[in-house]
C-alpha cells in the first residue's frame, strides 16, 4: 500500500479535531463506564504482586507532578504512568475488545492521566472525556482495521494501545495534526509487544502495556520539543502496516466514522478477573452450577473452543505449582472455581485458593480444553461444555456470547458490584459510589481535579 501522505495524517486530523458535542450519548456513557471500571481495577491492583516492588524500584527517580493512585505519592510522568498501568493491568479484570482483542485503557488512560497532570491540571471533565475517547476508539480501529497477528506473538494490547495513547495526548495537548503524527512516529520508533510473557507465565506481562504508557509520555516529550518522528506510520516500507500486519490492513476501517469516535461504545468489559478468552467457559460453568450439576458427579468436562483460546488458556493446571499468571490464563483453574464456588472473584486467585485440592485437582484432573476448526480461530464464542458424569450420562452446554460484551453488557448495578470486589480487595479509602459520582460528573464539565483527589487517597496499608 502506498500514498503521497501517509493515513496517519488523516487519522490524526480526527483525532486532534475532535469535539465533546461530535460525541452520541451513548459514546459519552461508554466513555465513564470504562473509566469507572478501570480506575476501580486499577485501585484494586496496587497491592497485587509485583505492583509494590515497581514502586520501589522506580522511587530513587524522584518526585513529580503525576498521582499514583491509591498510594499518596507522586512521580514524573512517564513513571506515574507506568506504575498506574502496571496496577490496572494487574488482575487482568481491565476493559478487552473482543474482536481484535486488545486491552485499550491499559495503556490510553494512565498515559493519559499522567500527561494531563504535568501539562493540563486545571482541565475540564468535557475535554478530558474527549480525549479518552480519541484513544480509546483510535487503539480499538487500528486493532481492527489490521487484525491480530497473535499467532506472530504480537501482543496487541501494546501494539495497538500506543498509538491510542499517542493519539489521546495529542488531542489533550491542542496538538495540530503534524506535532500528532510525529508524536504518532516516535511511538512506532520505539513499539514492541511480545506474548512471551503470557506463555511462560510471568509477571512481566502486567507491565507491557505499562512499559508502552511509559514510552508515549518520552515520545511526547520529543515531539513537543520539536524533534520529529518517522512520517509514513502505517504505510512506510517499514511502518505499522508492513512490520506488525504482514501488508494486510483495512485502512476503511481505520478512518470510516472516526470523526464521531464511535467504536467505544463496542467495548466489553469483564465481569472475571482471568484472560478474556476464560470468559465463555466460566459463563457456561455457572450455568452448569445453575442447572444443578456438582463437581462430585463429573467424571470429565471438556471445554470445545477456538484454536486461540486454547493458545491462550488451555494450559494444563498443577495446583502445586501453578503462579498467579498461569491461574489468570487457565481455562480448567478458572472454571472448575465457578463450578465449585458459583462465582470468580479476585480472591480466588490468591495463593492459598491457587492451591485449594478440590477446585486444583479438579480442574487438573477432569477438564480438559480442546480446539475445533468450526469455530473462527481468533474467536471467543461460541463454546461448548461436555460433561460427562460418573454415572454414564453426558450433557451439552453451548454459549453463543460472552457476559460482558455489547450483547450481553454489564448493568450499572454490576459494574459497581465489581468496583467493590475491586476497592476492597485493595483496601481502599474510595467506596464504589464515591468512584462513581467523580466519574459521572466530568461528563457535566467538572474540572478532572476533583478525580485526581480521589484518586490520591492512599489505599490502607498501602507500600508506598
Amino acid at each position: 500500500m502506498s500514498s503521497s501522505v501517509d493515513i496517519a495524517h488523516s487519522l490524526a486530523t480526527h483525532a486532534v479535531g475532535q469535539d465533546f458535542t461530535n460525541l452520541a450519548p451513548e459514546t459519552v456513557q461508554a466513555a465513564i463506564e470504562v473509566l469507572y471500571d478501570t480506575l476501580a481495577v486499577a485501585l484494586g491492583g496496587v497491592q497485587s504482586p509485583g505492583v509494590p516492588e515497581a514502586r520501589q524500584a522506580l522511587a530513587g527517580w524522584g518526585e513529580g507532578k503525576a498521582t499514583v493512585w491509591g498510594v499518596g505519592s507522586t512521580a514524573p510522568g512517564p513513571f506515574a504512568a507506568l506504575l498506574n498501568a502496571g496496577a490496572l493491568h494487574a488482575l487482568d479484570y481491565d476493559d478487552t475488545d473482543d474482536k481484535v482483542p486488545l486491552h485499550a485503557a491499559s495503556v490510553v488512560l494512565p498515559a493519559l492521566l499522567a500527561d494531563l497532570e504535568e501539562h493540563r491540571a486545571d482541565c475540564a471533565g468535557r475535554e478530558f472525556l474527549t480525549a479518552l475517547t480519541v484513544g480509546l476508539d483510535g487503539a480499538m480501529r487500528v486493532g481492527r482495521a489490521g487484525g491480530p497477528k497473535g499467532s506472530r506473538g504480537w501482543n496487541y494490547s501494546v501494539v495497538s494501545g500506543g498509538i491510542g495513547a499517542a493519539l489521546a495526548v495529542a488531542r489533550l495537548r491542542g496538538w495540530d495534526t503534524d506535532q500528532a503524527v510525529s508524536l504518532l512516529g516516535h511511538q512506532l520508533a520505539q513499539t514492541s509487544g511480545s506474548l512471551q510473557s503470557i506463555i511462560d507465565g510471568t509477571l512481566a506481562k502486567r507491565f507491557q502495556p505499562a512499559m508502552v504508557a511509559k514510552d508515549v509520555l518520552f515520545g511526547a516529550a520529543l515531539a513537543g520539543a520539536g524533534i520529529d518522528g518517522p512520517r509514513n506510520v502505517f504505510e512506510g516500507r517499514a511502518g505499522f502496516i508492513n512490520l506488525y500486519q504482514d501488508g494486510d490492513f483495512d485502512a476503511k476501517v481505520l478512518l470510516d466514522g472516526a470523526e464521531t469516535a464511535a467504536y467505544l461504545s463496542d467495548l466489553s468489559l469483564k465481569p472475571y478477573p482471568a484472560c478474556r478468552f476464560t470468559h465463555a467457559p466460566i459463563d457456561l460453568a455457572l450455568s452448569m452450577r445453575a442447572a444443578g450439576v456438582k463437581p462430585d458427579d463429573v467424571e470429565e468436562l471438556t471445554f470445545v473452543t477456538s484454536g486461540q483460546a486454547v493458545n491462550m488458556v488451555g494450559r494444563p493446571y498443577d495446583p502445586a505449582t501453578a503462579n498467579l499468571v498461569d491461574a489468570q490464563f487457565c481455562i480448567a483453574y478458572t472454571t472448575s472455581v465457578a463450578l465449585h464456588r458459583g462465582a470468580v472473584l479476585i480472591g480466588d486467585f490468591s495463593d492459598e485458593a491457587r492451591r485449594d485440592p478440590d477446585v486444583g485437582g479438579f480442574a487438573a484432573e477432569r477438564i480438559n480444553v480442546v480446539a475445533t476448526d468450526d469455530v473462527d480461530f481468533l474467536s471467543m464464542a461460541p463454546v461448548t461444555a461436555q460433561v460427562r458424569f460418573k454415572d454414564g450420562g453426558e450433557r451439552s452446554f453451548v454459549t453463543d456470547t460472552v457476559s460482558g460484551s455489547p450483547e450481553r453488557r454489564l448493568t450499572v448495578e454490576e459494574l459497581k458490584a465489581k468496583a467493590g470486589d475491586c476497592l476492597r480487595s485493595g483496601r481502599s479509602e474510595v467506596t464504589a459510589d464515591q468512584l462513581w459520582e467523580a466519574v459521572n460528573e466530568l461528563a457535566t464539565d467538572a474540572p478532572v481535579s476533583r478525580l485526581v483527589e480521589v484518586l490520591s487517597r492512599p489505599n490502607q496499608g498501602v507500600i508506598a
